[in-house]
């Protein structure tokens, strides 16, 4: 997660297939579980790497599916359902991590129609 907050200071590498199999993986990982801690972390770096790209670049990636767009459109909705409402001790210490999920979204909402409408829906 480190790596991702400081993106700008490190060069990427040209193939971006590193980071949509780590999108993959975590939309897989986190689809049925129910730990708030596991939600918040998946999303938060989902949400660093989303910065690097667009729906359509994932879904035009050989190999990424509709399917996993739709594990990480309820994942990011998840985390952000936590925003505003009365908090958990759990989801309290889980605060700098809801930041960077609210703080991504209103970079990249507008190129993650889908998301954007699990979200707002």
């Amino acid at each position: 997660m480190n790596f991702l907050l400081k993106s700008e200071q490190f060069p990427f590498p040209e193939d971006e297939s590193i980071f949509f199999n780590l999108l993959k993986a975590l939309a897989l990982w986190t689809e049925k579980t129910n730990d708030q801690s596991v939600v918040m972390m998946a999303s938060s770096i989902c949400s660093l790497i989303f910065n690097l790209t667009s729906e359509n670049d994932l879904l035009n990636h050989a190999g990424f599916s509709s399917s996993c767009l739709d594990s990480l459109s309820r994942l990011v909705a998840r985390s952000l359902a936590s925003w505003g409402q009365g908090m958990s001790d759990a989801a309290k210490a889980d605060m700098d991590l809801l930041e960077i999920v609210i703080a991504g979204y209103s970079r990249w909402a507008a190129r993650f129609p889908q998301i954007r409408k699990a979200v707002e829906g």
